[in-house]
């Protein structure tokens, strides 16, 4: 890949890591309580995942001399995203399962 330009399979790696968190961050309960409950919970996923690229490269950039493209850097932010997602969703199962969640 050259510049900032995206390939096909990247953006079918980045819907399906879309995806996948949107069906992650699903809430029981009211629909549109359950919706905006939801809709934060993805829109935070994605904050913190653009945070920690801007923190990564910030930390790293002069150090080992590297400075990323913006489509790295969005493909790094959409996969710190579904990562936080897929944690946060074992992490409600583990309590879930234990009996911890109210």
């Amino acid at each position: 890949m050259s510049g900032n330009q995206w390939t096909r399979k990247d953006s079918w790696q980045a819907a399906a890591l879309v995806l996948l968190t949107i069906l992650l961050s699903i809430r029981k309960g009211p629909f549109w309580e359950a919706f905006l409950i939801s809709l934060r919970h993805i829109l935070l996923y994605y904050l913190y995942g653009v945070a920690m690229v801007f923190i990564f490269v910030g930390l790293t950039k002069k150090t080992v001399k590297y400075k990323p493209n913006k489509a790295t850097m969005v493909k790094w932010a959409i996969g710190l995203g579904a990562f936080f997602a897929v944690s946060q969703f074992v992490h409600e199962g583990f309590l879930m399962f234990t009996g911890q969640l109210k």
